[in-house]
């Protein structure tokens, strides 16, 4: 194979890897729904300035996340929640392929190369290239970016076209998420400006013709939002979103620090194998450049995240291609024989990578049993496959024979993934309320007109029924079946008792539908009321 193909190879097979699942998995509460309908919202408006969601704003996310998916949607219609996960899946594999260019002046091509397959293999990141959201694609520019200032760090004299590539990716990474990106590359910038007691490296940038380009890109969007709301994104982003997520704990409950390096072997896995390994390999080689611009892309961002008190499993996703990295010059010099997998830090990696096997293949027997309809032999299957994969890596890596090891622990990670996101989770009926929902509404031909939501108001309802959908409380949505502005309501049984109607006599997904709210973890009983604002009979359309 040649060196040229490579990149080509793992993008492709990333690609296809990531993309498994993306059909059977249903739209995801809550954030990815909103994405998706905002999406939906624009190309029907065709305002691409503004950001919409139902009946209000959604203000919280820059509009470029709502740019890919529309062209995604625009080439392949609105067939479902796939159209809009691929721009995450392409973008997911075009990390993978990226930190191959951004490691290389880093670690040296080899080690790149490793590091590109673990990033895509990584458990977050096979996470987050199923979803529809931005933190796939906004790690892409994470890496570009990064990529660039490595470029810049190594060689100080480098082409206008490295000077480009940073500035653009830094533009798309604020047209996706705002000054998230700023976290990792600004965080890099000071760490390796205080070690180099000046910030003369940087020159290599161009600063100012730059900021020049960075404002060319970004500057029209922001303007034009800020004056179509009258400065109401800014509040509602920087203010509403970003400063909420700082300052209070809405999200997390206030997790300590210390969350992100216990959760590290969940989300890492399963090249927490080598993250042991990869501290001491860092300690080892601290005063070099190259490490220093790691430690910078790392330290800073997973310090900040640790401090704040909202605390979501992804946000240290941005460190992930460093570390990856560093696991990936770990590996290379496994695979070359100039280094041996043992020692205390082989133990530990070992053994809690196959703890966190175990308890992924748990999860997958477990959690059919609690809200499917009992052992999914798929799941199960999958999930021991995943596990004897994992094994059968570590004892090859221990046995010196790091190349093959690796390459079976990244089809360990993959099976784990596939079998979750393609198996597992698409089992779980109790969970997945609103296609039961949708299921049972495709069953009664006669009720026509927008569905009212009482009491489960959950953005996939909207994704779903489309922008007519009434969220409403109880007594409205009698009122609106008896004018006929609806044609269906969807009710909590307990208040429909207390609405002076009979609630019993439901039919199980027909004309009620009961499960778990995963969003809150709250038990739903939702029961059929249809014209003039009664409880659906077994057979309304009859």
């Amino acid at each position: 194979m040649t060196d040229r193909a490579v990149p080509i190879l793992l993008f492709v097979a990333a690609a296809l890897a990531f993309a498994v699942g993306i059909w059977e998995l249903p739209v995801l509460d809550r954030d990815e729904a909103r994405f998706a309908q905002a999406v939906r919202q624009m190309v029907a408006t065709g305002d691409y300035v503004d950001i919409r969601f139902h009946d209000g704003a959604r203000h919280n996310k820059p509009a470029g996340i709502y740019w890919l998916q529309s062209i995604a949607v625009l080439i392949f219609g609105e067939a479902g929640i796939w159209v809009h996960r691929l721009v995450s899946v392409l973008a997911a594999a075009g990390a993978s392929v990226a930190l191959i260019w951004a490691g290389t002046p880093l670690v040296g091509r080899r080690a790149a190369v490793w590091a590109g397959l673990i990033l895509a293999t990584v458990w977050m990141l096979q996470a987050e290239a199923r979803i529809a959201k931005t933190d796939a694609t906004l790690l892409l520019t994470i890496v570009l970016a990064m990529g660039a200032l490595a470029q810049v760090w190594t060689d100080r004299a480098v082409s206008p076209w490295i000077a480009a590539t940073f500035w653009t990716a830094l533009a798309a990474g604020v047209l996706i998420k705002g000054p998230i990106i700023l976290m990792p590359v600004g965080g890099a910038m000071v760490w390796l400006t205080i070690r180099e007691r000046s910030p003369g490296w940087m020159s290599g940038l161009r600063p100012l013709p730059g900021l020049g380009w960075f404002a060319l890109l970004v500057a029209p969007w922001y303007l034009a939002i800020i004056v179509q709301t009258q400065g109401g994104f800014l509040m509602d982003s920087l203010v509403g979103d970003l400063t909420d997520k700082v300052t209070t704990t809405d999200e997390a409950d206030g997790t300590p620090p210390g969350t992100y390096l216990v959760t590290f072997w969940l989300t890492f896995w399963p090249w927490g194998l080598l993250a042991p390994l990869a501290v001491l390999w860092a300690w080892a080689r601290r005063k070099t450049a190259a490490t220093a611009f790691l430690a910078g892309w790392i330290i800073p961002t997973w310090v900040a995240f640790e401090l704040i008190p909202t605390k979501l499993l992804h946000y240290t996703l941005p460190t992930y291609p460093a570390i990856a990295l560093i696991c990936g010059a770990v590996l290379a010099g496994l695979a070359d024989g100039s280094d041996r997998f043992r020692g205390w830090a082989a133990h530990i990696g070992a053994v809690l990578t196959g703890l966190a096997a175990l308890g992924f293949a748990a999860a997958m027997v477990w959690a059919p049993m609690e809200y499917g309809n009992g052992i999914a032999p798929l799941a199960a299957g999958g999930a021991a496959l995943a596990v004897a994969l994992v094994l059968a890596a570590i004892v090859l890596i221990y046995r010196a024979r790091a190349s093959r090891g690796a390459m079976v622990l990244a089809a360990g990670g993959a099976v784990m993934a596939w079998t979750l996101f393609a198996v597992t989770l698409p089992s779980l009926d109790r969970l997945w309320i609103t296609p039961r929902i949708e299921a049972a509404m495709a069953q009664h031909a006669c009720l026509n007109g927008p569905v009212a939501m009482v009491g489960f108001q959950e953005p996939s309802t909207v994704f779903t029924f489309g922008r007519d959908t009434r969220l409403m409380d109880a007594a409205t949505a009698l009122e609106a079946l008896a004018g006929g502005s609806v044609g269906a309501a969807w009710v909590p049984v307990e208040q429909i008792g207390a609405l002076g109607l009979n609630p019993e006599g439901g039919v199980a997904d027909l004309t009620e539908v009961r499960g778990t709210n995963y969003s809150n973890g709250d038990e739903v009983a939702l029961r059929l009321l249809v014209p003039p604002g009664v409880p659906a009979p077994a057979s309304p359309c009859d």
